[in-house]
């Protein structure tokens, strides 16, 4: 009897729920008859981080931990940045903006004056084969540097004649070296970056 009692179905209340068969109080088996677990709280797998700790760690999210290259890197461009934004500022005038715009739409033998200049010295190193190339390279460079300079001179009385006609009451103090540096730069390095293309009128 006392057997039969152990296995005994569990019996249901009225309101249905299950009642214990007498005998299973406190077995800890299931219905299934494995031991039952206590499941308590889940243990943590690392202790609670300090205030000071996670203070640490949340600067680090916001500003996190650079090396040496990302913080060249980063210093190069906020510098970029700096520099075009106070370039901007300086170069917003209306005189300024219109000599970009002239300069960026025709075509400037500046532009070629730093590659033929790698090229001449390039030659130089055949100096030795051929004694002459020295001679030669150099008299090519100041000849080409006289070019450069003869338009940059058209340049600038071409520009004078838009201005008056655009801006009549403005200066032309410091344009003609802001002009020259702009036409000697390369096309693609120009800050700010050209808006409009080659031939287009102003």
């Amino acid at each position: 009897e006392v057997f039969v009692g152990l296995f005994r179905p569990n019996k249901k209340d009225p309101a249905g729920s299950n009642v214990d068969a007498p005998g299973l109080g406190n077995t800890g088996l299931t219905e299934a008859g494995d031991p039952g677990q206590l499941r308590g709280p889940a243990k943590k797998d690392r202790p609670t981080p300090t205030r000071k700790q996670a203070e640490a760690a949340r600067r680090e999210r916001i500003t996190p931990v650079l090396n040496k290259k990302q913080a060249r890197k980063r210093a190069s461009q906020t510098s970029r940045a700096e520099r075009v934004k106070t370039m901007t500022a300086r170069d917003n005038t209306p005189e300024k903006i219109l000599l970009r715009d002239y300069v960026d739409a025709r075509w400037n033998l500046g532009e070629f004056l730093l590659p033929s200049l790698v090229i001449i010295l390039a030659l130089t190193f055949l100096n030795k084969f051929f004694p002459a190339v020295t001679l030669i390279s150099t008299v090519l460079m100041y000849l080409f540097i006289l070019l450069v300079l003869f338009d940059g001179f058209l340049m600038w009385r071409g520009y004078k004649k838009v201005l008056a006609q655009r801006h009549p009451r403005a200066g032309t103090k410091g344009l003609v070296m802001y002009g020259m540096n702009r036409a000697i730069q390369i096309r693609r390095f120009r800050i700010p970056s050209p808006r409009i293309k080659r031939g287009q009128s102003i």
